[in-house]
């Protein structure tokens, strides 16, 4: 029995699932990856897309969730019982302290995103925008930069902030068990409507053509970058979430599970959104352009599109609040078991950091309506760290102990995997990103 001390653990292996499906579909490449299936050549990117993230995204997490079951504390916690199991230098801990201030720098960004998105899905719902021109729906997108309401962000925030006060077990509850089958419907209504009134033949050979010639170098390492950042590895989420699991749990078949819900309600999302652009002759864009342009003007240029609309921005407001509920956690848990505070003051702490982390980035950063993505080379920087870390300086028996309920063999593929292909995939992806960033 664990003492009052430690988190209590969920019960079941699907609110494990469920929870990390969630936030990974928050944290999803909806502003790139329907754009980037496309423009380096369908069929070739998303198979190199699903092949990293079962080879290495799945792996560094199911290396994350099994730190923080076996530590059953913070990310920073967690880690300092791994590095003193495996008689390694306290220094790697420090990673903990990392991933808490990555979440919450992310967190930031997904609540900018869910306020925007619950605009859009008013602005829909009231049909303001019916028949508007693509550079109407751009001006009125533009607008809300411009002249921000801030009274959403702070409702919504707020809302966040009691939910990760409560404590971890109602908040991750809520995301894996409210949030998931909610966003689920919700997609699959507008896939319905999609189906209905949207170009097929466009999507189709926008998504699934086989164009070997627009997949080079490029389109390799967008593929490889984006299957890596897809399941939020490397941001102290798998950690608080393994230390809130059964001990009993086979973790690597429970994160494998939640890559595939993944990766569909990935493509089922680019299914539903590129036939709505083909019917109105708009291609599709990288960035905010697409989901905040694009996707508005179709809408509002299709039957029923004002109520379908306000579906579509409604299922991905949730995705990014749930999202922002999980990076908030593992920094909550940080002040309070390292830092000594009450989780109701913790949670509040965070939420003012992130609160005005927001205030900030709106000012300084988002004139130009883009996200900046150097953020994508510190979560890249994070994931070495922890695969180097798991994978050559945790010794094999320790891992297997936790890892038990793995089959044989598919422990060795675990292990082979992040031992070869997470740490060569993750220093390429590094090296090209670095080299993004600067060009």
């Amino acid at each position: 029995m664990l003492d009052d001390n430690v988190p209590q653990p969920w019960q079941g292996q699907t609110t494990l699932v469920f929870a990390l499906a969630a936030c990974s579909v928050g944290l999803g490449n909806l502003l790139r990856m329907p754009y980037l299936i496309g423009e380096h050549g369908g069929a070739p990117f998303f198979m190199g897309y699903v092949f990293t993230v079962f080879t290495v995204a799945v792996p560094v997490l199911t290396a994350e969730v099994m730190v923080g079951s076996q530590g059953r504390g913070s990310p920073l916690g967690a880690l300092r019982w791994a590095t003193d199991q495996s008689g390694r230098s306290v220094s790697w801990s420090l990673l903990g302290l990392i991933q808490c201030l990555l979440g919450v720098m992310l967190a930031v960004y997904c609540l900018l995103m869910a306020s925007w998105m619950v605009d859009r899905a008013v602005v829909l719902n009231l049909d303001s925008l019916a028949s508007a021109s693509a550079a109407e729906v751009a001006t009125s997108f533009e607008q809300l930069l411009i002249d921000p309401t801030y009274a959403l962000p702070a409702a919504l925030l707020a809302v966040t902030t009691v939910l990760a006060a409560l404590g971890p077990r109602v908040a991750m509850a809520l995301i894996g068990w409210v949030a998931l089958p909610a966003m689920a419907v919700a997609l699959g209504s507008v896939l319905q409507f999609a189906l209905q009134f949207g170009d097929l033949g466009t999507a189709a050979d926008w998504l699934f053509a086989v164009n070997y010639s627009d997949f080079g170098w490029e389109g390799a390492m967008a593929g490889v970058a984006s299957g890596v950042l897809t399941l939020a590895a490397g941001l102290g989420v798998g950690s608080v979430f393994g230390a809130r699991s059964p001990k009993n749990l086979p973790l690597f078949r429970a994160v494998i599970a939640a890559g595939i819900l993944d990766v569909s309600f990935m493509l089922a999302t680019a299914v539903a959104l590129l036939p709505l652009l083909g019917a109105v002759n708009t291609l599709p864009a990288e960035g905010l352009a697409f989901l905040f342009i694009a996707v508005p003007y179709a809408f509002a240029n299709l039957p029923l599109g004002e109520v379908y609309g306000a579906v579509f921005f409604g299922f991905t407001a949730l995705a990014s609040l749930a999202a922002l509920l999980a990076l908030m956690e593992p920094a909550v848990m940080l002040l309070h078991h390292e830092g000594g505070l009450h989780r109701n003051w913790a949670a509040l702490a965070v939420g003012c950091a992130v609160g005005v982390g927001a205030l900030l980035l709106h000012l300084f950063l988002v004139q130009a309506a883009l996200l900046p993505g150097s953020l994508d080379v510190a979560i890249l920087l994070s994931l070495l760290l922890l695969t180097v870390f798991v994978a050559w300086r945790m010794p094999r028996p320790l891992a297997r102990g936790e890892l038990y309920r793995e089959p044989r063999w598919l422990f060795d593929v675990w292990w082979l995997c992040l031992r070869f292909v997470a740490p060569l995939a993750l220093g390429f992806a590094l090296f090209w990103r670095l080299g993004v960033s600067g060009s």
